[in-house]
Order: C-alpha cells, then sequence, then structure tokens
C-alpha cells in the first residue's frame, strides 16, 4: 500500500505577507513595500519616486538604483532637475527606459 505524499506549505516571505496585507488593508502597495514610482511626462521628464541611489550619471543614461533592480533611463540631453532623499526628476529627449534586474 503507498502513502500518500503529505504537501507541507511553504513557509511565506515577508514581501508575500507585506502585498496580502496591502490588499487587505488597501493601503497603496508602494508604501509598503517601498517601491518605486514612476511618472513620464511624455518623452521629456521622468520623475521617480522612493529611489536607493544614482549609479550612473551623464547625458545619454543614467542608472538608478531602487527595490526592483537598477533602472536605466537612455537619451539625449538628460539632466537631473531635482534630486532628494526620495524623489528624482531627469529631463531631456527620453528614448529607452528598462530595469536591469
Amino acid at each position: 500500500m503507498r502513502r500518500k505524499k503529505r504537501v507541507v506549505p511553504k513557509p511565506e516571505t515577508s514581501q508575500e505577507v507585506k502585498k496580502k496585507m496591502a490588499n487587505w488593508f488597501e493601503i497603496p502597495k508602494e508604501v509598503v513595500l517601498d517601491l518605486p514610482v514612476l511618472t513620464l511626462m511624455g518623452q521629456e521628464e521622468i520623475h521617480i519616486e522612493n529611489y536607493k541611489g544614482m549609479i550612473e550619471y551623464n547625458e545619454e543614461r543614467m542608472r538608478v538604483s531602487t527595490t526592483c533592480g537598477i533602472l536605466k533611463i537612455e537619451g539625449r540631453g538628460l539632466h537631473l532637475k531635482m534630486m532628494t532623499t526620495e524623489n528624482l526628476i531627469i529631463t531631456g529627449t527620453l528614448l529607452r527606459i528598462e530595469y536591469m534586474g
């Protein structure tokens, strides 16, 4: 007689618990999970909230560290318009925005 294999549920990670709590209490995920918030203004401006740090900065490429990975912004005439401890504003002609895991 074969025994049935007992399935033991995996313990949830703290990130998964936070997601469930945010949904349950209807709290914005970016607040609970410290996620970055990106706001594009056409092709000329990007606002980044909840970033961790600036890795690379020049007129053609900027790399920003976030909790989701590194955000790479490519374009022409890129300029750091504003930088505070929580927010960045980058202006110029934005050509490409991607996460680099």
